[in-house]
């Protein structure tokens, strides 16, 4: 009994831990999406040029803060950052130029001076987690900058034997010395003699992020003084499913939407509303859940991006509200917007009917439209402009895959595709027919993948949709997107056979 009340309290405890984290991390994201709001509406304003380049680097940093504070309270609380929902697609360039206005100030204050060299053969879009990416960088430059006493540190960004892309942080400082060398990588490995102050742990955190982002570390001494530490990303490890340069998603045209914003902070409400109406949408603001329960009731919307945390109403509540209110009909699309982001909290706003969660701070209008479209795909509308009828692959997307891979390896690739997704067909028809929540998961996790591979974005939207069904168990959702999903299928299959013929078999292959 005694043992027994101890595991209880113990495990009372570690509830309180964890909604206390949950609590911690609301407040923290909200004070950083404050900050990033400020700094985003700042930029409007007449600046000079060294004041630019400060609110740059500000900018950065809270940006990073915002990312780290999720992983921090994610280990801190015991639980996992709900995973993302669709492909990682970081533009390069601007990832780049935000840390160069990042660093350069940071130079400025050493003394020294900071470049970006680029090459025209960068891809646009890659696949690597930006956060480990940046937080890479950041200590590499980071480091560069402290041994360095005068001179320039460099930031070299290219393309590399079996395209590779591959990142060079160059200083000017003295090197790596033997003993510095023989512990690069430990924890707090600096060497006892060392006069710089620290105990070496960037170095350590660098190796286990390129881990993390299946890159390769190089370190060298250069013969003209200085060294240079490369992260060489394989293109297995930077291009899975991205797409060609210039081949971007557009913005989504909201002209013809009318959206329902409910959101209670005036920096948000500020921002929001200004990238709304920059994708053209008509927007009606309210500032509470209880005042966006009854515009709901009154009016018909397109679209609603609501604040979880309201005054006078939850903005869970009104999403129970209005999906209860909706009954059968198709029912309106739901983006939620919110601090919270651990994976309980994410299943309790998609449990209540949200299609969609944005997690403040909201970095970019990018992040926003991709955001707006992923749940315009799952509940689409009237002010959509989705086609009907999507191609069951991107041409071009395909294109570049088959080329890179090779004549014979492209002739493999799309022979195992097609088989990979025969089985996933199978496999989900198997599935809900025994009720086998398992292999449901399974099977939409792999198709989500291979949706992407070949660019269908509407498939991969519904797997998306599928798996997160799946995981809240809805039953009536589920039923309702297996059979579209396995029509999808089906029409794919049947078009990478009819390309497989096209491609190879004219050859006599």
């Amino acid at each position: 009994m005694a043992e027994r009340g101890f595991r209880a309290e113990l495990t009372e405890s570690g509830h309180g831990a964890q909604k206390r984290a949950a609590m911690l991390g609301h407040d923290m994201r909200a004070a950083i999406s404050d900050i990033l709001g400020g700094l985003s509406l700042a930029e409007l304003g007449p600046l000079d040029p060294d004041s630019r380049l400060q609110l740059k680097r500000v900018q950065s940093a809270a940006e990073q803060l915002a990312r780290l504070t999720d992983e921090t309270l994610a280990l801190v609380s015991g639980d996992e950052l709900d995973q993302i929902e669709a492909p990682i697609h970081t533009t390069l360039q601007p990832f780049l130029d935000r840390i160069t206005g990042r660093w350069q100030a940071h130079a400025e204050e050493h003394g020294l001076a900071f470049t970006l060299d680029t090459k025209p053969d960068l891809p646009g879009i890659i696949g690597t987690d930006p956060v480990a990416l940046e937080r890479i960088l950041s200590n590499l430059i980071g480091n560069a900058m402290k041994y360095s006493s005068a001179g320039t540190v460099r930031l070299k960004a290219h393309m590399g034997p079996r395209e590779s892309l591959c990142f060079r942080v160059r200083d000017t400082g003295p090197g790596f010395s033997d003993a510095a060398m023989a512990r690069l990588f430990e924890f707090a490995g600096r060497p006892a003699e060392s006069s710089q102050p620290g105990t070496g742990l960037g170095l350590h955190i660098v190796r286990d992020l390129a881990r993390r982002v299946r890159g390769q570390l190089q370190l060298a001494n250069l013969a003209e003084g200085g060294a240079e530490v490369s992260v060489i990303l394989p293109r297995a490890a930077w291009a899975p499913g991205v797409q060609s340069t210039g081949d971007l998603h557009d913005l989504p045209d909201l002209s013809c939407c009318e959206v329902l914003l409910a959101e209670d902070n005036p920096t948000n409400q500020l921002l929001m509303r200004q990238m709304l109406e920059t994708l053209g949408a008509r927007c009606t603001l309210v500032k509470d859940g209880q005042a966006a329960a009854e515009m709901l009731a009154a009016h018909r919307f397109d679209l609603v991006l609501i604040d979880i945390e309201m005054p006078r109403l939850s903005g869970i509540d009104v999403i129970r509200r209005l999906r209860t209110a909706e009954g059968d009909d198709p029912g309106t699309a739901v983006l939620a917007v919110t601090a919270f982001v651990l994976a309980a909290n994410r299943d309790q706003i998609y449990a209540a009917g949200a299609d969609g969660i944005l997690a403040k701070p909201i970095m970019s209008l990018d992040a926003l439209g991709e955001a707006i479209m992923g749940v315009l795909n799952r509940r689409p509308c009237n002010c959509t402009p989705l086609s009907d009828s999507p191609p069951p692959f991107d041409a071009l997307h395909l294109d570049r895959l088959l080329a890179l891979a090779g004549p014979e390896d492209g002739r493999e690739l799309l022979i195992r595709m097609h088989d990979d997704l025969e089985t996933v067909r199978g496999g989900l028809i198997e599935a809900f027919e025994r009720g086998d929540r398992t292999l449901l998961l399974s099977r939409a996790h792999v198709l989500i993948s291979l949706a992407g591979a070949v660019g269908n974005g509407a498939l991969q939207a519904l797997a998306e949709n599928l798996n997160a069904a799946a995981r809240r168990q809805d039953n009536t959702e589920v039923g309702r997107l297996c059979p579209r999903i396995v029509e999808h299928i089906e029409a794919l299959c049947t078009a990478l056979k009819a390309e497989f013929g096209s491609r190879y078999n004219k050859a006599g292959a």
